[in-house]
């Protein structure tokens, strides 16, 4: 009797519906099985957790609010102020200087005074363009003194495009701007901050960062240069949750950072009766970097995937240890938490399949011994 209820058990085992894989077919995988598993300890949830907190590259934010110096640019408007040392020369008044307002700078890159025209101002500084106007006028007009103001520098500015209420070319003010200013130049974000990612492009190069990033962290905030593009962008972000858990779900991101614990809790947690809190597992995709880093070897397989090599994480939530990992390892967006059924929740399902209760089963056992 034993015998040939066991027989047909591991038989019916083999074919009864399932809401995913047994946790067995995830930490024992055949060689068919392309993907990557590791286990969560407390070093990996830290680089999970490093990787997460990964913003601006390093010359975005280390490059300083200031420019060495201002340089002009074609369609640049200056004003000169020419100042002589008595009466009777050149541009002598009452007031013992001349203004000279609104200057533009032309597409040949110059600028023409009285008495002193072709001056090069193009990709000059203004002290540069002072002292060219002051040795034009030596012999000319009493010991000149030259200042030159910039009025409105048309080549120091940044465009900003994307979901933002006033796209805009922003002019940077000589004091210098940091990003956050920008975008409130543009009127701001259309998104919350955390469905809202800003990437910034500055000669070829591109980064990015999330707008809550920039919000919160100072060296985020990283100083503006002239011809930056900025392009704000709308990019909600959210998760799947499925297998024994109280209420699988597709769950889309309330805040910037969503740990794995906080994810479970959305779907109110383990189920009690059916949940094996040891074989919790997340699925994405990462690179071949993150993973060497995790001390895994380059398998013939790797090339063969796009976008990032599937790997899944493994939590054993029956170790006290786990739930701090859980805590500390953040959620990307995409990613999928399946929770696998108990051995015992499969052994039930034979049980119902042959009509049997744990107690008919019992007594079926001891009428065969």
């Amino acid at each position: 009797m034993i015998a040939i209820f066991s027989a047909a058990a591991l038989t019916a085992c083999s074919s009864l519906p399932t809401q995913g894989p047994s946790a067995g077919d995830i930490l024992s995988p055949d060689e068919s099985s392309n993907f990557e598993l590791v286990q969560v300890d407390a070093k990996i949830a830290s680089r999970m957790s490093e990787a997460y907190a990964r913003g601006f590259s390093a010359p975005f934010i280390n490059a300083p609010l200031l420019s060495t110096s201002t340089r002009l640019g074609v369609g640049d408007i200056i004003s000169v102020t020419i100042f002589e040392a008595g009466q009777g020369g050149l541009f002598s008044n009452d007031k013992g200087q001349v203004n000279i307002p609104q200057i533009v700078i032309n597409p040949e890159g110059k600028i023409s005074i009285p008495y002193a025209s072709g001056i090069h101002a193009l990709d000059r500084t203004p002290q540069e363009v002072e002292q060219q106007i002051v040795d034009a006028l030596a012999g000319k007009a009493l010991e000149p003194q030259v200042i030159v103001t910039v009025v409105q520098n048309a080549n120091n500015a940044v465009t900003v495009q994307g979901v933002v209420n006033r796209p805009a070319r922003v002019t940077l003010r000589l004091g210098g701007d940091r990003l956050s200013e920008i975008l409130v130049a543009s009127g701001g974000a259309r998104f919350p901050p955390h469905q809202t990612t800003v990437s910034v492009t500055r000669k070829g190069k591109s980064s990015k960062a999330s707008m809550q990033r920039v919000l919160d962290d100072p060296r985020q905030n990283i100083a503006m240069r002239s011809g930056d593009i900025v392009t704000v962008s709308h990019t909600p972000r959210s998760y799947t949750i499925m297998g024994s858990v109280n209420r699988p779900a597709h769950i889309p991101f309330d805040k910037e950072r969503v740990t794995v614990m906080e994810a479970v809790g959305k779907a109110s947690g383990l189920l009690d009766q059916r949940a094996d809190p040891a074989a919790v597992f997340l699925f994405r995709r990462e690179s071949q970097n993150t993973l060497k880093a995790y001390g895994k070897s380059s398998s013939d397989w790797w090339p063969t995937t796009r976008g990032g090599i599937p790997t899944v994480y493994w939590l054993d939530m029956s170790e006290p240890s786990a739930l701090f990992h859980a805590q500390a390892a953040p959620m990307r967006d995409g990613d999928l938490i399946y929770v696998a059924n108990a051995d015992t929740i499969e052994f039930s399902k034979v049980l119902d399949l042959f009509g049997l209760t744990l107690t008919t089963a019992d007594r079926a056992i001891d009428f065969g011994q």
